[in-house]
């Protein structure tokens, strides 16, 4: 039989042309990437309703951190008068990593957050406060990350400090969709069954100085609420042209030299 080895060259790049890696997009918003625009969007943080009673035992006081807005509800309940039954902050998206591929989102970020403030009250906590911001969640990892700023020592008068990407929370459960490659559209899915991680249980413990009755309670919360993201996307996204990765080029190449020395041998028979 003979070999045409420059056939077999061109058959050869065809071959390994899908074996290109995926390509990750990381898109802010009003930027536009292989086709797709990234108008904008929000992520609502909504605190669970055990969380919000167990921050009233301590009669938490929440503050926005711009760019998001924080919203509390108040029910009535005579003869106490309102009492406070849900918290959410709204925030601006701030970015969105996407396979270049597939169109799946892989993570997605927001901006600003909440300030939670407590007053020393007696057998609940000396006195603290903690700002939770820019959270990101990672869809694979099923991880939320936030900025936390306080004071994290559990030394009275101790300097704040701010622990970046710091893994707050993991996520149970995901619904919505998750891709964007259909083009225009607004994209909404829930995160939800939030529980917190040891190390950011003690840091919100220690910032918001809390004790007996105060640690207590919160440990008592399991389910921490759910985040509600939206993302506004406009255009449609363009899949990109494969490119073999080096590794797929180097094996080629070695399968070529060994079909032509094969041919060769043939031909000099």
């Amino acid at each position: 039989m003979k070999f045409n080895v420059k056939t077999l060259v061109a058959a050869s790049v065809l071959a390994a042309a899908g074996l290109a890696q995926a390509a990750t997009i990381v898109a802010h918003p009003g930027e536009t990437h292989q086709g797709l625009t990234l108008v904008g969007g929000n992520a609502v943080l909504s605190f669970s309703s055990s969380l919000v009673t167990a921050l009233n035992v301590g009669k938490v006081v929440f503050s926005s951190v711009a760019p998001a807005a924080v919203n509390e509800v108040f029910t009535p309940r005579p003869p106490f008068g309102s009492v406070r039954t849900g918290v959410t902050a709204n925030a601006p998206l701030s970015f969105v990593t996407v396979n270049g591929d597939t169109g799946d989102v892989l993570s997605a970020g927001s901006l600003g957050g909440a300030t939670l403030t407590l007053a020393p009250l007696a057998g609940v906590s000396t006195g603290g406060w903690v700002t939770v911001a820019n959270l990101s969640v990672n869809l694979n990892e099923k991880r939320v990350y936030a900025d936390l700023t306080g004071n994290f020592s559990g030394v009275s008068g101790a300097q704040a400090t701010t622990l970046s990407h710091f893994h707050l929370w993991n996520f149970a459960s995901l619904t919505g969709p998750t891709n964007v490659q259909v083009g225009a559209g607004s994209y909404t899915n829930v995160i939800s069954g939030l529980s917190i991680t040891q190390d950011g249980f003690n840091n919100f413990a220690a910032a918001l100085g809390l004790v007996e009755l105060g640690l207590s309670t919160l440990q008592n919360v399991s389910d921490y609420g759910s985040i509600t993201s939206t993302i506004v996307a406009e255009g449609k996204l363009v899949m990109p042209p494969q490119v073999p990765e080096p590794g797929t080029w180097a094996l080629m190449g070695l399968g070529l030299v060994g079909i032509t020395l094969a041919a060769r041998r043939r031909h000099a028979g």
